[in-house]
């Protein structure tokens, strides 16, 4: 009998970084794919498209925690901040907590859990109190609905693809009771830190020895033999080769100038850079000092879930800006933000812009190492554009994960306005000069050979008892 994986994928990056990668590629002969997710069933058509399969597709509704589950959870995620930020000694990571939340309620349940979470931070069992209290907390009658339903698809393992979401607890305690396996991916590279592990599983599969090394630090309490090194497969997309196409077909199909040099401004969520508007405006400024004959078109990409107005006077302003969007499903008035996922165009989107684009310039994303796996450099936005007490750069660069980068020449750094031209025409000139250790960077972050970490997740899961 074929074995039955059913994966948990609560949002639209799961689809990404997993469904669209060659993990179902390995899985799809060897055991039966059941799929539970907030999205639209439409969300997994491109899938089965590209792999050839089929797969069960069940839309679930999360419920809402209770009340005392989300005040033993929230306590539990404030008390890990001021913990985590004490064992590394690094302030950052308590700016995590969301001091400012929407609503009357949920002013007076951010006010209880810090009261709550502040004394839990004091011991570590008291951490796990909380943690334990909130699991509790849960209805009975829910974690039986989905005992049912797990008993009725009967599969051998649980795969989720994020680790975020607290409302899949509920189908983790039921799995846990019909002695499922439960295997769950780390979905970030600065995630551990941040006290963003919202449910159990039996196993967790990291990208890299250093996120290993933070399960150790900040979960103590789950063994090192339950953290698996495996690597992400997301940026297993770039070295295929057939979704690359030619310079004169991207151009054409963008309205592009194949003659010029093209460059990326990847932007970022508002909460991460609200200012992010006045930082393509300075690079689009500098730009445009640069000589004629050798001036670049910037190719501006935003954040996929961002479809404010904020870039678009600069856009206008500047010719030499292109806007391309990502390439995803937008909610209808019907559909809430959860509906959100990538359409596979988006794959070769983001992998035709690293192939093509000389550099990349964002605040502190991936995508410095996206463009990496080609070997090119990523510029790191580092100054303040505008004065503001509530938000600073330097909060950003301190944040924990960016330690990994330690006395690594890994990126560049626009450290102001002024500098931005030179560093500019500098990386179109010499771009190996730019972050020369950008490799030995992201070999640390996650798991190489790239094009195996699907495999890696396939062996785990087929292997699982």
């Amino acid at each position: 009998m074929q074995k039955k994986t059913l994966f948990l994928i609560p949002d639209g990056v799961g689809v990404r970084n997993y469904l669209y990668s060659d993990l179902i590629k390995f899985l799809k002969e060897r055991s039966n794919l059941i799929f539970w997710s907030t999205l639209p069933k439409v969300a997994f058509l491109e899938v089965f498209e590209a792999h050839s399969c089929r797969a069960e597709v069940v839309q679930i509704k999360l419920e809402k925690e209770s009340f005392f589950t989300r005040i033993f959870k929230e306590s539990a995620t404030y008390a890990r901040l001021i913990s985590n930020a004490k064992k590394v000694n690094n302030r950052t990571i308590i700016s995590n907590w969301n001091n400012n939340p929407k609503g009357g309620k949920r002013k007076i349940l951010n006010v209880i859990s810090k009261i709550i979470g502040k004394w839990g931070s004091y011991k570590y069992s008291r951490i796990l109190y909380l943690e334990e209290q909130s699991k509790k907390k849960w209805k009975r009658s829910l974690i039986e609905k989905y005992k049912l339903e797990l008993t009725k698809s009967k599969p051998q393992v649980i795969f989720i693809t994020h680790q975020r979401v607290s409302g899949l607890m509920p189908i983790c305690i039921a799995a846990k009771e019909l002695n499922i396996k439960i295997i769950c991916a780390i979905y970030s590279w600065d995630n551990l830190p941040k006290a963003r592990l919202a449910i159990i599983a039996d196993q967790y599969v990291v990208w890299s020895d250093l996120m290993k090394e933070d399960m150790r630090l900040f979960y103590p309490e789950i063994s090192q033999e339950k953290v698996l090194v495996t690597g992400t497969p997301q940026f297993e997309f770039y070295l295929q080769k057939e979704r690359i196409v030619s310079r004169e077909v991207f151009a054409k199909k963008y309205n592009l100038d194949s003659n010029k040099r093209w460059i990326c401004f990847s932007g970022d969520d508002v909460k991460t850079s609200p200012y992010d508007a006045d930082f393509l405006r300075d690079v689009a400024e500098a730009n445009e000092f640069i000589p004629k004959a050798d001036r670049a078109q910037i190719i501006f990409r935003r954040c996929p879930v961002d479809f404010s107005d904020r870039y678009n006077d600069v856009i206008e302003t500047y010719n030499f800006i292109i806007s391309i969007d990502p390439i995803w499903h937008v909610p209808g008035p019907n559909e809430n933000w959860g509906a959100y996922f990538p359409k596979m165009d988006d794959i070769a989107l983001q992998a035709n812009l690293a192939t093509h684009c000389d550099f990349v310039v964002n605040m502190g994303s991936t995508m410095a190492h996206d463009f990496s796996v080609f070997n090119k450099p990523c510029f790191y936005l580092n100054y303040n554009p505008v004065e503001d007490e509530k938000w600073t750069v330097k909060n950003i660069y301190n944040y924990q994960h960016f330690r990994s980068m330690k006395t690594l020449d890994a990126v560049g750094w626009f450290n102001s306005k002024e500098e931005i031209k030179n560093k500019m025409q500098k990386a179109l000139k010499k771009p190996n000069s730019i972050g020369i250790d950008k490799k030995e960077w992201f070999k640390k972050i996650n798991l190489h050979p790239i094009d195996m970490n699907s495999k890696y997740i396939s062996d785990v899961l087929l292997n699982s008892n």
